[in-house]
């Protein structure tokens, strides 16, 4: 049987952080709110990489599951458009939820421990956007028994 992992978008995939441009900023930013803003998001350093590997593992079934921000109206679709650049093979694998709780998994690599750490039934593995490199390593060792 596969095991199932779930990774989140932003923070983890896509660096929010740069596409906000600024340090510090509050935890909702105004230009996340505005057209276009998903869809320009950079991709998160190691992340292509690291997705690369795990996809590469038989006994791994990976998908992205993000929240869509429900202000932004085009932030659904702007997400799908950004995965079908960045992460194509993962497409067809989307879950986009207002609550990951709900979510059946082995495993949730998220950036958003407060949100999503009670909640979300399986193992959540924690990725600290401000270290992106580290992070990555330190998942892929996690789930590397699963080879």
């Amino acid at each position: 049987m596969k095991v199932v992992v779930y990774l989140d978008m932003d923070g983890v995939l896509a660096d929010f952080n740069k596409g906000v441009g600024r340090p510090g900023f509050e935890r909702n930013p105004p230009e996340m709110y505005e057209q276009y803003f998903f869809r320009n998001l950079p991709v998160m350093e190691g992340a292509k990489e690291a997705v690369a590997q795990l996809l590469e593992h038989k006994d791994i079934d990976l998908y992205i599951a993000s929240k869509p921000d429900s202000i932004n109206l085009w932030c659904a679709t702007e997400k799908f458009q950004w995965i079908q650049e960045h992460f194509p093979a993962l497409l067809k694998k989307i879950f986009l939820t207002c609550d990951k709780g709900h979510l059946n998994g082995d495993f949730l690599i998220d950036d958003d421990f407060k949100q999503w750490g009670n909640k979300f039934k399986g193992n959540l593995l924690v990725f600290d956007e401000n270290n992106p490199k580290e992070s990555w390593a330190r998942i892929l060792e996690a789930l590397s028994v699963y080879k």
